[in-house]
């Protein structure tokens, strides 16, 4: 068995524009309140872009993008909407597929990663989901993620800060380095402990299965 004093690290590599990554925070958090010893557990936030070098303003609605550049008909379309909405239900959210506007997510991430370094991660995480799958807000604008950062709890001379220096790009693109060396191809995708890591929409149980892996392991 570990030692109770064993922290337990836990990679997460998702994206702002994939509801199933917002799923997964919530089925992470149902996890880990069932976890004995989750004020062990270490959360890193890790940055997979699903179109890096996307359009920095929110594009088209997805309903049409999943026709023109997905190909899919409209059976395929509906299958996935009804799928992500009950997806979501069983996390607490109301989600809209259909009218999000992908858009490109490379300032987001580092927003995130600075925010990390502010403990409010997990907040900013949150607030940023709610903003894109809720709200449709434009998160292609900076004064946008510095707002939306604020109200989550970092400090907006930080945001500014970074985009004056160019701080934390290099982050993004190391977490994409860690995702192609841990074999991540899709979000959201999980590795305890630098072990194997694990894609899908799983639920709370099999999330905190992997944790009780780790933890007698």
């Amino acid at each position: 068995m570990a030692s109770t004093s064993t922290v337990t690290t836990v990679d997460v590599w998702l994206d702002i524009v994939c509801p199933w990554c917002w799923i997964g925070t919530r089925n992470l958090a149902a996890a880990l309140d069932r976890l004995p010893r989750a004020d062990r557990v270490e959360v890193h936030w890790r940055a997979f872009e699903l179109g890096p070098g996307g359009p920095e303003r929110p594009g088209r609605r997805l309903a049409e993008v999943m026709r023109t550049e997905w190909g899919f008909d409209e059976e395929q379309a509906a299958a996935l909407v009804a799928r992500v909405k009950a997806g979501g239900r069983a996390a607490g959210l109301d989600l809209d597929p259909e009218n999000v506007r992908p858009f490109g997510t490379f300032d987001a991430h580092r927003v995130v990663r600075l925010a990390s370094g502010h403990g409010v991660a997990g907040p900013v995480l949150e607030r940023l989901f709610h903003a894109y799958n809720i709200e449709h807000a434009d998160l292609g604008g900076r004064d946008v993620l510095t707002s939306l950062a604020a109200e989550a709890g970092l400090d907006p001379a930080a945001t500014e800060e970074m985009w004056r220096t160019g701080a934390h790009a290099d982050d993004v693109r190391r977490d994409r380095e860690l995702a192609a060396e841990a074999g991540v191809t899709g979000v959201p995708s999980y590795r305890v402990n630098g072990g194997k890591a694990v894609s899908g929409a799983l639920g709370p149980d099999e999330l905190l299965s992997l944790l009780r892996e780790a933890d007698h392991g």
